[in-house]
């Protein structure tokens, strides 16, 4: 009995070991509330569109841009200079199921968070550019 029981512990370890751990980024679990502006407009595609960072992956909650899935956010650069707060500098990059292409890359220093998206056609040909700016969005239940 104990030989059956190490022998279906030994196969079964493989697998266990193999699988994989959901992708664990420094953004994850923060949500920054932003207003998206069209470039040469001034005022923003909608007043209040909100940022999401979780499990490794990006995804806004703009109307304009729900068609596009997440995708996996990657830090191009920590600045732990300024004590107070450290800079993440950041991109994405998320695909619709036309095949067009959304590039978001920011900056986020403490609260703050400002950037740009570009959306492309299939060929890769920038179609909009967009700017981006905001605070993160507090805890329910917190003032």
């Amino acid at each position: 009995m104990k030989k059956n029981l190490f022998i279906l512990t030994l196969s079964i370890l493989p697998f266990t070991l193999m699988a994989q751990k959901p992708l664990k980024g420094p953004l994850d679990g923060k949500i920054y509330s932003v207003e998206i502006t069209k470039e040469g407009k001034k005022k923003p595609i909608n007043p209040s569109d909100d940022l999401k960072f979780a499990a490794g992956k990006f995804k806004s909650t703009c109307e304009d841009f729900n068609d596009f899935k997440t995708g996996i956010y990657k830090i191009a650069s920590i600045d732990s200079s300024n004590a107070s707060s450290k800079v993440y500098s950041w991109s994405a990059e998320l695909i619709n199921e036309s095949k067009e292409t959304m590039t978001w890359s920011g900056t986020i220093t403490g609260e703050e968070i400002e950037g740009t998206a570009e959306l492309a056609n299939t060929k890769g040909v920038t179609k909009y550019s967009y700017t981006f700016s905001g605070k993160l969005k507090g805890k329910p239940g917190k003032k």
